[in-house]
C-alpha cells in the first residue's frame, strides 16, 4: 500500500472518477451569519469491511474518537450541507488511504488503510524504544500501536476535515490547500480540550514511521504537492510544542524538535491558531461562537506577543550558529 505522502498523485489519477478530490478576537471578515444545517457523520459499512480489517477498525470504533470529531465540526460550523465519513473496503479502484471529493460532503476511510498504520507503527515502536527510549512527552503506556493509531487517525480526520471546510465553504487560501488541511488539523485536535496535542503528537510518530519505510525520497515525493513526510512530521510536533510549551519542552530536551526550530514554534501555532479562527468565524455556530470569544480574543493576543518576540528570537538563533 501507498503511504499517506502519494496519496495526492492517486488522488489527481481519480479526480474524473470521484467527481475531482483531494486527499487527505478580531476579524478581517465581517460577522455574518452563516446559513445551513449539515451534520458530519460516521458510517462503518460493516458489511463491506474485510474479516482482516476488523480488528483495527473495531478499536477505532470502541474508542468513540471519530463520531467524537464528528460531533465537534458539527457543533462549531454551519456547513452548507451534510458530511459523511464512510469507513469501508468498498472504495473506488484506486484509493488506498483516506480521501475528500472535491464537493466536501464524503470523505472515503479505507478500512485496510487503519490496518495499514496500526501494522506500520506495531513494527517502528520497538525500534525507537530500543534506539531512544519513549518519548517523555507521551506516557509510556500511550506509547503502543492501539493507542498512537487512535491519535494519528484523529489526526489525519482533521485533515480530511479540512478539505471538506475548505471545499464546503469556499474558504480563500494563500498557499498549497496540503498544507492548510494539515493546518486544519492541527488547530482542529490541538483546539480539543479533551485530548490537546495528543493526535499532533501521534501523527508525528505515526508519519516518522510511514516515513522509515522509504529512507529514499523520489521525484514523487519532491513534486508532490504534499510536503515531504519528515517535514510534516516536524511540522505536527512544533505545533504542539508551540501550544504548550511548558509542558511540551522536553522534546527540544531530547532532541526531537532542534532548537533552532523550537525556537519559533510559538510563533506558527499563534499564527496558525489565529488564522483559522479568523478564517472560521463568519461560518461558527452561534453557540461556539459565543463560547470561544475569549479564546480568538486571546489567539491575537498570542501573537501579538510572538512578534514582539521575533527579532529577539531571530537573533538568538543568528547567535547560536
Amino acid at each position: 500500500m501507498r503511504s499517506l505522502r502519494n496519496v495526492c498523485f492517486g488522488a489527481f489519477i481519480l479526480l474524473v472518477m470521484l467527481g475531482g478530490a483531494f486527499c487527505f478576537g478580531h476579524s478581517a471578515f465581517p460577522p455574518a451569519m452563516a446559513e445551513g444545517a449539515g451534520r458530519v457523520t460516521i458510517v462503518y459499512q460493516h458489511d463491506a469491511i474485510r474479516p482482516e480489517n476488523r480488528e483495527a477498525i473495531g478499536k477505532i470504533m470502541a474508542s468513540g474518537v471519530l463520531e467524537r470529531m464528528a460531533d465537534r465540526l458539527t457543533e462549531a460550523v454551519v456547513l452548507p450541507h451534510d458530511l459523511q465519513v464512510v469507513i469501508t473496503d468498498n472504495v473506488p479502484k484506486g484509493v488506498d488511504d483516506p480521501i475528500t471529493e472535491l464537493d466536501g460532503r464524503r470523505i472515503f476511510w479505507p478500512a485496510a488503510f487503519s490496518k495499514e498504520t496500526h501494522d506500520i507503527l506495531a513494527e517502528f515502536l520497538p525500534e525507537v524504544v530500543r534506539d531512544k527510549g519513549v518519548p517523555k512527552v507521551i506516557a509510556q503506556e500511550d506509547f503502543t500501536a492501539d493507542v498512537l493509531n487512535l491519535w494519528g487517525s484523529q489526526f489525519i480526520l482533521g485533515h480530511e476535515f479540512g478539505h471538506a471546510v475548505i471545499h464546503q465553504l469556499n474558504l480563500p487560501l494563500t498557499g498549497l490547500e496540503e498544507d492548510s488541511a494539515d493546518g486544519f488539523a492541527m488547530f482542529f485536535t490541538i483546539n480539543d480540550k479533551n485530548t490537546g496535542p495528543n493526535a499532533a503528537l501521534g501523527a508525528a510518530v505515526l508519519f516518522d514511521a510511514m516515513g522509515s519505510k522509504r529512507p529514499k525520497l523520489t521525484m514523487e515525493d519532491f513534486s508532490s504537492d504534499h510536503a515531504v513526510i519528515l517535514q510534516r512530521v516536524y511540522n505536527f510536533a512544533c505545533a504542539a510544542l508551540g501550544s504548550d510549551p511548558e509542558r511540551l519542552r522536553l522534546l527540544v530536551a531530547d532532541r526531537y524538535i532542534p532548537q533552532s526550530r523550537a525556537l519559533f514554534c510559538g510563533k506558527e501555532w499563534t499564527q496558525l491558531a489565529y488564522g483559522w479562527w479568523t478564517m472560521l468565524e463568519p461560518h461558527l455556530t452561534q453557540r461556539y461562537r459565543k463560547e470561544t470569544e475569549s479564546v480568538r480574543q486571546q489567539a491575537r493576543q498570542n501573537l501579538e506577543k510572538e512578534n514582539s518576540l521575533l527579532f529577539a528570537k531571530l537573533r538568538q538563533m543568528r547567535d547560536q550558529r
